[in-house]
């Protein structure tokens, strides 16, 4: 059985594969010359007192969309402030001009909350090493001295100007280099954070919808987020960066933290197109989801089509498969076990779901799934070597489901 597309799905990817350019060394003299992928940049630096003055005007934007997730608990907070305390070089904060004389940031969010929140006696200092004596005090309650040594330094701040692209294509070319050149508190940058950051629009704001719901979240072990929405704060005046208001236990999640929840619902929908992947599956995803905003910024009446089979589908997997869904019964040191969820799998279950048609009341506990599957991971084991990761494997795979799934819904398990 064939992957089901919506009729406007249909060769939606056909020639947007990355041309090859082979240029003559005068062609690339000439490049250099006009300034070509060079970026414009205007360094200056900030006191750290005014840095809440600075970034509180309607002149910079500290929360943009492309914001990634990551949180600072107190101790990396505090480690920065030691940091200026002994006067080490800070990494400098990145500004991107989206009009003339406005910025947004595009690196160094926490460093500015944490300074702000520290300036506004929001924490007390906690795990320094080299100032012990200072652990448990809030700026405040510094001594005199140590204040006006943190009142003496500063932030260096790095902006790329506008003139640096001329189109929206070069500006997402240009973030790009930048994202995946920096380092924002030590660690890197992934790939669906940097997609989150360059590729915004109707469809990457639905990925990140879909991967609040409960049941996905459910069956990827990702915390639902239990706070009471009539006591948040206003997102726009939290000075606290503490990954959208959420809760520690979702905000610490791995899966959240790093965005990696939003890049499998838009595996779902790449995964559609599997008959066209060819290269690198991050540079397949990065064309998937620039064709999809392109796709809904023209017609926003598919999105709700879109929700609904990725809802639909997630609820038929969570029918038949439970929590056990995306996961593999294999051999974890020496003994049959099943694993935690797997990639692999949910990217060929679900497409593999698509095409049938399930009762999602009926009781599926009943007719032993479980041992079924245990016995089919083990007869093909080898099709889940997690390094078969072509096109022909994730078919082979779905094709594999798809005959689990028939059997399931045939009564055939038991035969």
């Amino acid at each position: 059985m064939d992957i089901q597309l919506f009729d406007f799905e249909k060769n939606i990817l056909k020639g947007k594969e990355k041309e090859k350019i082979m240029l003559s060394d005068d062609e690339i003299n000439e490049k250099y010359e006009i300034g070509e992928a060079r970026i414009v940049t205007e360094q200056g630096s900030i006191k750290l007192p005014l840095v809440k003055e600075i970034f509180s005007s309607d002149k910079y934007e500290r929360k943009p969309i492309y914001q990634r997730r990551i949180t600072w608990d107190t101790k990396k907070r505090s480690r920065l402030i030691e940091s200026f305390i002994m006067n080490i070089p800070v990494p400098p904060v990145f500004m991107y001009e989206i009009d003339f004389g406005k910025y947004e940031v595009m690196d160094g969010l926490q460093r500015i909350s944490t300074i702000i929140d520290f300036y506004t006696d929001v924490f007390e200092l906690e795990g320094l090493t080299e100032w012990p004596e200072l652990n448990g005090k809030k700026y405040s309650e510094l001594p005199k001295k140590i204040k006006e040594g943190i009142d003496r330094r500063q932030i260096s701040m790095v902006s790329l100007l506008k003139e640096s692209a001329k189109t929206l294509m070069q500006e997402q070319k240009m973030k790009r280099m930048v994202f995946e050149r920096l380092n924002t508190g030590g660690v890197k940058l992934e790939e669906q954070e940097i997609r989150n950051a360059l590729y915004d629009g109707e469809f990457n704001r639905m990925c990140k919808r879909l991967s609040e719901n409960k049941t996905f979240r459910k069956l990827w072990g990702i915390p639902v987020d239990i706070k009471n929405d009539d006591n948040l704060k206003e997102l726009d005046n939290l000075d606290i960066v503490d990954s959208l208001d959420v809760t520690e236990e979702l905000a610490t999640n791995n899966l959240y933290m790093r965005m990696y929840d939003v890049e499998l619902v838009l595996r779902f929908f790449s995964m559609r197109h599997v008959k066209e992947f060819s290269g690198q599956l991050a540079d397949f995803l990065d064309r998937c989801l620039i064709v999809g905003n392109e796709l809904l910024e023209q017609d926003k009446d598919k999105i709700k089509l879109f929700e609904e089979l990725f809802l639909t589908t997630i609820e038929k997997a969570n029918a038949l498969f439970g929590t056990d869904a995306f996961c593999q019964y294999k051999e974890i040191r020496g003994k049959l076990k099943w694993s935690k969820p797997q990639k692999m799998i949910y990217d060929a279950m679900m497409l593999s779901l698509t095409k049938y048609e399930i009762d999602l009341n009926y009781d599926f506990e009943k007719i032993h799934i479980k041992k079924y599957m245990e016995k089919k991971y083990v007869e093909k084991m080898e099709l889940f070597n997690g390094k078969k990761q072509s096109k022909n494997d994730i078919l082979e795979r779905m094709i594999f489901f798809d005959e689990v799934i028939h059997n399931i819904l045939e009564g055939k398990i038991n035969e």
